[in-house]
């Protein structure tokens, strides 16, 4: 196995694995390392990969009803990646990715690009390209120039299914500036009138993700009543990570980051679950 092979085959195992206890998502070093895992068949992990990532979406198998194979592709997005450590070539490999077809190609995809980038500092320009080559991660991230109209056409194709419109990722889509206004003001005046409150609600989700972060997934009332306050703050916790410069603009808007950073927390429950009940199949 050559060293891009191994280096690109690690990558793929590390896309699929859940991160490390203590959070640690930086992708694998750059350099040749066999790793561990005995089934290192790249084409075998691309379509294992799919199939994680849909379950991380919250979509079934076959995704959107999408029979059809992922492809290829994808081992050049891997590439690219274990080439970030040379900029310039990384680029060309990963302007040399061709265009995606089946919903299981985007997946893998995403599963990639979307966790890559999330977890360790790119290039601008081997960014751009990497978003580029993953539609599905710049619908929800920040499309790159002349790309609007494919990440449209694609959002369409998620709400012309019923599965497609109850997927995670719509929810997470990006605000418009209006919207993000509107609710930073929403946020602002419950904050500053009910803050109290919202604050014990916020309190008793944290002790329960302390005592076990499964319970949030529970179906008990403490569970329920933790998963209806972490709903409230999602569309305040997608601007936090996106818009952070936003939030600092923003002096009236304070008391959040527990009830933020608990719902980042729920969210990665949520992923373990998905991906356990896909690796027990």
């Amino acid at each position: 196995m050559t060293t891009l092979t191994a280096t690109a085959v690690r990558i793929l195992h590390w896309a699929i694995t859940e991160p490390a206890p203590d959070g640690t998502l930086v992708p694998p070093e750059t350099i040749s390392a066999r790793p561990p895992e005995s089934d290192d068949d790249p084409v075998v992990l691309l379509e294992r990969l799919a199939r994680v990532t849909a379950a991380r979406l919250h979509l079934s198998d076959p995704p959107l009803g999408d029979h059809g194979p992922t492809g290829l592709e994808p081992l050049m997005v891997a590439a690219a990646l274990a080439l970030r450590d040379d900029p310039p070539t990384a680029l060309l490999v990963a302007e040399g990715v061709g265009g995606s077809g089946t919903v299981r190609d985007l997946m893998a995809r995403h599963g990639l690009v979307g966790r890559a980038l999330s977890a360790t500092p790119v290039d601008a320009g081997l960014r751009a390209a990497l978003l580029r080559a993953s539609p599905l991660t710049a619908l929800f991230d920040h499309p790159p120039p002349g790309t609007e109209e494919r990440c449209g056409q694609l959002l369409d194709r998620f709400l012309d299914h019923t599965e497609g419109r109850r997927a995670a990722l719509l929810r997470r889509f990006r605000f418009t500036p209006g919207e993000r206004t509107v609710v930073y003001e929403v946020y602002e005046t419950a904050l500053l009138h009910h803050g109290g409150h919202y604050r014990k609600l916020t309190d008793d989700v944290r002790k329960l993700a302390v005592e076990n972060p499964a319970r949030l997934l529970g179906d008990d009332a403490p569970g329920q009543w933790a998963r209806a306050t972490l709903d409230w703050w999602q569309p305040l916790a997608v601007l936090v990570r996106r818009h952070p410069e936003e939030l600092r603009r923003r002096p009236l808007l304070s008391g959040y980051r527990t009830g933020t950073e608990l719902h980042r927390v729920y969210g990665r429950v949520r992923e373990f679950e998905a991906l356990r009940e896909v690796l027990d199949r």
